[in-house]
């Protein structure tokens, strides 16, 4: 079988507990399970992975259909969780939207009954949390970067005052015993010696 995010064709094998030194290259959690691989390189999917349609459309980007991408092919972050996206990731090229086909099974699950639609409704709601946390401590970072910058300025200014008050001094120094000498040359010079002989 071929998937479009691998060269080679691949062959569904079974794993009968978790594999935690081989991950998905779709969801890059553990192998368990129905998975395909590659005989010719160290490639693998989960069946679930492997079945993800290549174009969706979600909820929670109902102007544009998504396409399905993997690394390298992505760049930033899934909106629903703040992670990197790293694995199969859903993306809107029109909008900038990331969505790791993981959060998006998650976040656009048909509901059977009303636990569910709860449950889904939670998870959407911590996933959001987890969001604004994450961009919480992204600008606290930022700002605390920023705090640390000012802090070595001022020190810098700081050594740069004292070096200057420092060298200040020392010229204050050398310029009084300048001072003293001439003064101690002007009394010599003045003074009126008499010779005897």
């Amino acid at each position: 079988m071929k998937h479009f995010s691998h060269p080679h064709d691949l062959h569904i094998i079974q794993v009968p507990s978790e594999n935690k030194q081989r991950k998905c290259f779709g969801c890059k959690l553990p192998l368990f399970g129905s998975c395909y691989t590659c005989s010719s390189c160290n490639f693998y999917l989960h069946k679930f992975c492997f079945e993800l349609p290549q174009a969706a459309q979600f909820e929670s980007h109902p102007k544009h259909t998504l396409g399905l991408l993997y690394p390298p092919y992505i760049q930033g972050g899934c909106e629903a969780c703040g992670e990197p996206c790293n694995g199969f990731t859903y993306n809107c090229s029109l909008c900038n939207f990331n969505l790791h086909a993981n959060c998006a099974s998650l976040l656009e699950t048909e509901h059977k009954n009303d636990r569910e639609r709860y449950i889904a409704m939670f998870l959407r709601h911590k996933v959001s949390e987890q969001k604004k946390s994450t961009a919480e401590l992204g600008s606290m970072k930022a700002q605390n970067q920023h705090n640390e910058d000012e802090q070595a300025r001022i020190r810098q200014m700081e050594i740069e005052s004292d070096l200057q008050r420092r060298r200040h001094n020392l010229y204050m120094q050398q310029l009084k015993q300048t001072s003293d000498s001439i003064d101690f040359m002007g009394q010599i010079g003045t003074s009126n010696y008499t010779y005897r002989y």
